[in-house]
């Protein structure tokens, strides 16, 4: 039990092992908290949805977003503004336009996971470098990632 805290190695364990093991996995608070703030970002479906866009179609300024979510820009930006803190996602300007990405691997990895479920095997996405859009030769939004 050499991974348990000092002050919990006194209690009564059942499997010692397994408590070490599971205390090793979660022995860095703040990766857990910053796991726990990124699925709380995911817990909204108007935010998911703008990551998923985001995830999928790549870099995109608040108003395209908008459109292709159906909400109105301030409430885009709100999400947006929220999804930064969180380091889900990150902007960049282009010229005057300020475009979003999504920003971190674990974003990316989830949302992966979750497209998988989400986006329909018929869904056929145009091709865009630095996005997960199906490749019409490949079906997979994965190999299309430049």
């Amino acid at each position: 039990m050499h991974r348990v805290p000092e002050s919990r190695r006194d209690l009564r364990v059942i499997d010692p092992d397994q408590v070490c093991d599971a205390s090793a996995v979660i022995s860095d608070a703040a990766q857990v908290r910053h796991a726990a703030a990124v699925l709380d970002g995911l817990g909204d479906p108007n935010r998911l949805s703008i990551l998923l866009a985001l995830h999928h179609a790549g870099d995109l300024c608040v108003s395209d977003l908008a459109v292709a979510v159906g909400m109105s820009d301030s409430a885009v930006s709100h999400a947006l503004r929220l999804l930064r803190a969180l380091g889900m996602v990150e902007a960049h300007r282009q010229g005057r336009l300020v475009r979003y990405r999504i920003d971190g691997e674990f974003t990316r990895k989830l949302l992966d996971v979750i497209s998988e479920s989400v986006v329909g095997d018929d869904v056929e996405l145009h091709a865009h470098p630095h996005s997960h859009a199906r490749s019409p030769a490949s079906g997979s939004a994965r190999e299309a990632h430049a």
